[in-house]
């Protein structure tokens, strides 16, 4: 088995540890026998529809309105189109906090000014200015049940029905009303504050504000994204003891 990653815009986006998504999927893919190569994309990168067909799993991370600035025209004018055709596609994708801002048809900042989005996820941002409260603190959110029954999670699922972790954002999303949430929020902001939905998932795509990372405080998770990356049912178990002894202290706690 081999796994290849493309890890987009690793130095502008990497707030609150977010490549650590990427060494805990490494991890547990190489865990499994898998070879694992990283490809990092970068504004430099001369990225081929050919190339982009290589890449099984996206990962891109969260960052401060300046990184994002570095890397956006790239990101609109030339990575955009490979973007879409990978998700749109049914490959595997996580995309965290403004990565995943990103993906929704737009973000409006606090001065009305609006940063356009690629439009693949049906949702778009608003930050309702620097008086509003920021979504920041733990989180904990219950996994839909569609996500839990259906194979390709609940065969590589051993640590539970919820997920945990760190949100601090301004901007508020709001999914179409197609979109469906990546979890339903039962300590925390998620999404909105309002409607009690947390990120968004679509096809093989996941959009989320949890940082932490999130991969390390949910292995479940991980573990979805490699098998599906992969395209393999199961993956061979392993010893999560403390992780998930952790993970069920921060659900009693916090959720």
């Amino acid at each position: 088995m081999k796994l290849t990653l493309g890890y987009f815009y690793p130095r502008e986006l990497n707030l609150y540890g977010d490549t650590g998504n990427v060494e805990i999927l490494i991890s547990r893919a190489k865990a499994r026998g898998a070879e694992v190569a990283v490809e990092e994309i970068t504004s430099v990168t001369k990225l081929s529809s050919d190339a982009m067909r290589r890449i099984d799993l996206v990962f891109m991370g969260g960052g401060p309105d300046s990184g994002q600035q570095q890397m956006y025209r790239d990101l609109l004018e030339d990575k955009a189109p490979h973007l879409r055709e990978h998700i749109e596609g049914g490959k595997v994708g996580l995309f965290i906090c403004g990565a995943y801002q990103l993906m929704g048809h737009y973000y409006r900042s606090a001065d009305g000014s609006e940063l356009k989005g690629l439009s693949i996820l049906d949702l778009y941002t608003q930050h309702f200015g620097h008086a509003q409260k920021r979504c920041v603190g733990n989180i904990v959110c219950a996994l839909p049940e569609d996500l839990l029954t259906s194979p390709a999670f609940a065969n590589c699922n051993l640590t539970g029905s919820h997920i945990v972790g760190f949100e601090n954002h301004g901007g508020r999303t709001f999914l179409g009303k197609g979109t469906l949430p990546f979890a339903k929020v039962r300590r925390g902001f998620g999404n909105n504050g309002q409607d009690k939905t947390e990120g968004a998932h679509y096809k093989n795509t996941i959009g989320t504000y949890l940082h932490g990372p999130l991969l390390a405080k949910n292995p479940h998770i991980a573990d979805y994204l490699i098998a599906r990356a992969l395209g393999v049912e199961k993956l061979t178990n392993l010893d999560d003891t403390i992780i998930n002894n952790a993970h069920a202290a921060l659900v009693k706690r916090f959720g």
